[in-house]
């Protein structure tokens, strides 16, 4: 029996490591997007948003089979739990990067302004460099020290969206009130990278419970 709740243990691993990297490639062209305005890549993002979420249901069902006709306790059965979890933040973060692609094909021809778009791209730069260093952590069996480290750069991420906020109102000043609608969508796809790294956090928790059975607070 424990055989082979392992090799299903193993197979949602692997699985969700799959998911991730497919969920970390819609985050990277949503920036790309976000950059060149790119109205194609935002549409395939929004496509494939749904691929991501088929498979979502997939490792959930697996997940929850090993749950029921298994009953795992102690480690596996906090790796079961935690991978439940993680797959959930896995689909959000897809989500973001969606959403992300929506506010695009919205407003297709209005100019972004340069100043938010430099900071919020660094936003989601770090936002996904937080995301793919913490899902390596999983990938690698790392510890509660290394999870923690994969995220640290949070408190950066949150000051870069302050900055941005800033950005946006300092423009809106500068423009005619038929700016203000796009000024707005700006602030939200800057909402949507900083829970990008929130979630990012939340997994490296997943990741620390795992190994010490501790839910650390990461996010501050």
């Amino acid at each position: 029996m424990q055989l082979l709740i392992e090799k299903k243990r193993e197979a949602l691993r692997t699985g969700l490591f799959t998911l991730s990297n497919q969920v970390a490639a819609s985050l990277q062209r949503s920036l790309e997007a976000l950059r060149n305005q790119d109205t194609v890549l935002a549409q395939k993002i929004v496509a494939e948003d749904a691929l991501i979420n088929h498979e979502r249901r997939f490792l959930e069902q697996q997940a929850l089979v090993v749950l029921a006709a298994h009953q795992p306790a102690g480690r596996d059965l906090r790796v079961i739990g935690a991978s439940l979890e993680m797959i959930a933040e896995l689909e959000r973060i897809a989500d973001h990067a969606a959403d992300v692609a929506r506010i695009l094909l919205k407003t297709p021809d209005l100019p972004l302004p340069n100043e938010p778009l430099k900071r919020i791209g660094l936003m989601g730069d770090i936002a996904l460099a937080m995301f793919t260093r913490v899902m390596a952590v999983y990938a690698e069996n790392g510890g509660a020290d290394q999870a923690r480290a994969a995220v640290a750069r949070e408190d950066e991420v949150d000051a870069l969206e302050a900055a941005a906020v800033r950005d946006v109102i300092v423009w809106l000043c500068d423009q005619h009130a038929a700016s203000s609608l796009f000024g707005m969508q700006l602030l939200w796809i800057a909402h949507h990278y900083e829970r990008v790294a929130d979630r990012a956090t939340n997994i490296a928790e997943r990741i620390i419970y795992i190994e010490t059975g501790e839910t650390p607070e990461l996010n501050g």
